[in-house]
């Protein structure tokens, strides 16, 4: 009996994860088809938006980027729409890497939400395609931006460093 139930248990897993997953990256195709309706884009991906430039004004409070504004709101800025942004006062060598690449910290957050949604066993219904929708914002909202990219490059020589430390660590702690 103990086999089955847990044989049925998988399968259920299985197909629920299946599912939501579906879910997600319905959502995420439908955010790249909205992309061209910018101010209908603009509302639809609001939450990631939130959480992508609140992570960059959390980094730059914690390596000493000194945010100085964050903004919410879309702009148009030439052919392009700015969906929001956070303005570093010291964005310098040392911290350049972690304040452009914050928010692929949402990334472990999406996946999080998602396993805490997927283990309380849930039926496909309207709620969990509110949850579905935002740990698709939250893994829409990770992928840096051009402008991230750019900060990214003041600290180029650290993000190297970075790479070159990991690979080492890993080298060597296998």
């Amino acid at each position: 009996m103990l086999v089955s139930f847990r044989s049925a248990w998988t399968a259920l897993s299985l197909r629920a994860t299946v599912a939501y997953l579906g879910a997600v990256v319905g959502y995420l195709v439908l955010f790249s088809l909205l992309r061209l309706r910018l101010a209908l884009f603009s509302l639809v991906v609001f939450p990631g938006t939130f959480f992508h430039e609140l992570s960059h004004w959390a980094a730059g409070v914690l390596f000493g980027g000194h945010p100085k504004g964050l903004r919410l709101l879309p702009k148009r800025s030439g052919t392009q729409m700015v969906l929001g942004s956070v303005e570093c006062t010291n964005l310098r060598w040392y911290n350049g890497v972690f304040i452009g690449l914050a928010p692929l910290s949402l990334l472990p957050i999406a996946l999080a939400l998602m396993v805490w949604r997927l283990g309380l066993a849930p039926g496909l219904h309207a709620a969990e395609a509110g949850w579905a929708y935002l740990v698709a914002c939250l893994a829409y909202a990770a992928i840096p931006s051009r402008q991230d990219l750019q900060i990214v490059a003041i600290s180029r020589w650290m993000l190297i460093g970075i790479v070159v430390l990991t690979g080492l660590a890993w080298f060597w702690l296998r």
